[in-house]
């Protein structure tokens, strides 16, 4: 098991995204002590969970996570180190722009995860993903992409899907094929920006799931010519396996994820930091133990099971979707994800799709309601090529990452 620590060092962003997801106006960028209090909280915390705990992944977020430098992120490891009781991994969701050599050394030597966000070609990514005086970013982003690969790196690109892109789905799949990246999608959530123009920019429930669908379909097919997706392979795997591997599916996601803000403010995800009534409690302020067990913190960590969910024929595998979603389009993180329909029509798709490969799509896994057996992603490796059946491969594709899908951006 792993347990997920999204930390978000500033909300401060270098570019003006049309759709930013980000609700908190606060602009501080984290102090010294909070940040050792951080890594030392989130250490403890989970080498003293019950569940047997493999590792801990720090997911570095913002805002733009790069904005407080280099020598934040010094002061990252250094600080790791001095935590040798448990493996620790890195990987930060950046837009790229400020990435330089000195950050590409700091990157390699330490094992970061690099993810950056890009929406397709510079026709659809500058439609929404544009700096603070309007301009498209694609020339800058794509420039961190390529300095990234000439230095060696594996990369990966997060891709939202929005009211700019949706129709173009082949094109953005050509462009991934072309440029050879590895890439996770996500669809774009009613928050910050995006709230007030959501008709403009966003999508309707179910229309995210017909994109899904025909993207995933290249990919299934996609032979010789193949690049890993992250979403498409957990959810398949979900399938095959008759339960959750991806955040969003786990009934209790909140157990072994949390998201924590500049200022140590705690939250289940990182897309909640600024809406007061979803704080745990503050980590500077107490132990991140006493957090996870406070009342706002159970509430999340023992979500109801809405009525439509329970009656599905693929609750064991997605759990009423994403929470954090729920919280931002109802209000109420009980309720079922704004995406359900999509969902729905993700998973049946999928189904189908490997039945004609000839396999067996797995019976609910006895217990996946249970906290002590599914709380967490099940830790298997992705595959090294397109065909379902290496969805239980030992390694990784050459040159691609995992890229977090916990976070929207």
């Amino acid at each position: 098991m792993a347990f997920v620590a999204i930390v978000k060092p500033t909300h401060i962003c270098n570019l003006a995204c049309t759709y930013c997801y980000n609700d908190d106006v606060r602009d501080p960028i984290m102090k010294d002590n909070t940040l050792n209090r951080v890594i030392d909280q989130v250490v403890l915390y989970a080498s003293q969970l019950p569940q047997p705990i493999r590792k801990i992944e720090f997911i570095w977020h913002g805002g733009e996570p790069t904005v407080p430098g280099l020598r934040f992120y010094e002061k990252v490891v250094a600080q790791q180190k001095q935590c040798s009781n448990i493996h620790i991994e890195n990987s930060i969701q950046t837009n790229g722009v400020l990435i330089n050599e000195k950050w590409l050394k700091f990157f390699k030597e330490n094992n970061f995860g690099i993810s950056i966000s890009i929406d397709g070609p510079r026709h659809l990514h500058d439609r929404f993903r544009v700096d603070g005086r309007g301009r498209g970013s694609f020339d800058r982003v794509f420039a961190a992409i390529q300095r990234v690969k000439d230095f060696g790196l594996p990369v990966g690109v997060c891709i939202v899907i929005s009211r700019a892109n949706i129709d173009h789905i082949d094109e953005i799949f050509d462009f991934l094929i072309e440029h050879n990246l590895a890439f996770n999608i996500i669809p774009l959530n009613r928050s910050g920006s995006a709230r007030e123009n959501y008709e403009d920019v966003g999508l309707d429930a179910d229309e995210y799931g017909d994109a899904w669908i025909r993207m995933y379909d290249r990919w299934f097919e996609s032979g010789d010519k193949y690049v890993y997706c992250q979403d498409f392979v957990l959810k398949t795997r979900a399938i095959l396996q008759g339960k959750p591997a991806d955040c969003i599916g786990l009934a209790h996601c909140a157990d072994l994820n949390v998201s924590i803000d500049p200022v140590g403010d705690v939250y289940a995800c990182a897309t909640l930091s600024g809406h007061e009534e979803t704080r745990y409690g503050n980590i500077v302020e107490s132990p991140l133990v006493d957090l996870m067990h406070s009342s706002t913190a159970l509430a999340y960590r023992d979500r109801e099971v809405d009525p439509h969910c329970s009656k599905c024929k693929w609750q064991h595998v997605c759990h009423g979707g994403c929470l954090a979603r729920s919280y931002k389009f109802f209000g109420n993180h009980h309720r079922r994800d704004y995406y359900c329909p999509s969902l729905f029509k993700i998973y049946e798709h999928i189904s189908r799709r490997v039945l004609e490969q000839g396999f067996r799509i797995a019976d609910p896994c006895e217990g996946h309601m249970d906290k002590d057996h599914f709380a967490t992603v099940p830790n298997m490796p992705p595959p090294s090529r397109s065909d379902v059946v290496q969805i239980y491969s030992s390694s990784k594709p050459t040159g691609t990452i995992s890229i977090p899908v916990v976070v929207e951006m």
